[in-house]
């Protein structure tokens, strides 16, 4: 098992560096096992924007940006969308995340 770490920021503005993500869990996975405030209402089936997460600028081209499913979720989130908006449900682990910033979007 590989893992890597990452730094969260909460809706708070509080930030923890060194969160261990796991290379068998999603981000929402990782966030919810961390204790972040992710509801996770789908349980990651991509149907409720629960796990809204901004994720800095090189992280998100490398997670390669959103899928249209995905898409069309973040669509309805005008007030709390950004350009670097993706689920945390559909962000897989990649070694290639290790120090990505990650902040968890204002529930809607």
């Amino acid at each position: 098992m590989s893992s890597i770490q990452i730094n969260v920021t909460d809706r708070d503005g509080a930030r923890t560096e060194g969160v261990e993500w796991k290379d068998y869990e999603t981000l929402m996975e990782c966030l919810t096992r961390n204790k972040f405030p992710i509801l996770a209402t789908c349980g990651g089936n991509a149907s409720c924007s629960t796990c809204h997460s901004y994720l800095d600028q090189e992280t998100f081209v490398k997670t390669g940006g959103t899928n249209e499913e995905e898409e069309d979720l973040l669509e309805m989130l005008d007030d709390t969308r950004h350009d670097n908006s993706r689920l945390a449900c559909q962000v897989e682990w990649s070694e290639s995340l290790d120090g990505a910033e990650i902040e968890i979007a204002p529930e809607w």
